[in-house]
């Protein structure tokens, strides 16, 4: 009897500190995928084809560029922040060949928040705006749009942040 709770005694303490190690030693996946550093990772794959079967993937495309190349907007360099946690993209089709995707980034609502339309018969012009004006910021092809974001930020970085998004029709 006391060899028997010597051994399941051992046992126990075997894999409790098998346990420990493998908790230890697993990497903080939160803190990789909240990374939206450029450049800093492998390079994505995303594609064009990816883009128009996944809205969320596609915000998180067009939203790191419009980060990246808008910088100097305060609602589109807020973008990353939102990306991070839970977000809400305001979804507003017009037509057959124009759909506007407002992202509710931190401090604005739906009547201030940056917003890009895709146009064209295939959706493939993106045209970003600041969410207080109906001035065009920038109007890039969606191609242009995906090279880049796969340049410098990775399939991980690209799946994380879409799958944060929550999209809602106006």
């Amino acid at each position: 009897m006391k060899t028997i709770s010597k051994i399941l005694l051992g046992s126990v303490a075997v894999a409790g500190i098998g346990a420990g190690v493998a908790y230890t030693t697993q990497p903080d996946l939160k803190n990789q995928v909240n990374t939206l550093t450029p450049g800093t990772h492998k390079a994505g794959k995303t594609t064009v084809d990816d883009t128009k079967t996944n809205e969320e993937l596609a915000t998180t495309v067009i939203g790191l560029y419009g980060a990246n190349h808008l910088e100097d907007n305060a609602h589109w360099k807020q973008v990353p922040v939102a990306f991070k946690s839970s977000t809400i993209l305001m979804k507003e089709p017009r037509t057959n060949t124009l759909t506007v995707y407002r992202i509710l980034v931190p401090n604005t609502n739906q009547t201030d928040a940056p917003y890009y339309e895709l146009s064209g018969s295939d959706h493939n012009t993106v045209t970003f705006y600041d969410g207080t004006s109906t001035t065009p910021l920038a109007k890039v092809d969606l191609a242009t749009v995906v090279k880049y974001v796969n340049a410098h930020y990775s399939d991980q970085q690209q799946q994380d942040c879409a799958t944060r998004i929550k999209i809602q029709y106006s």
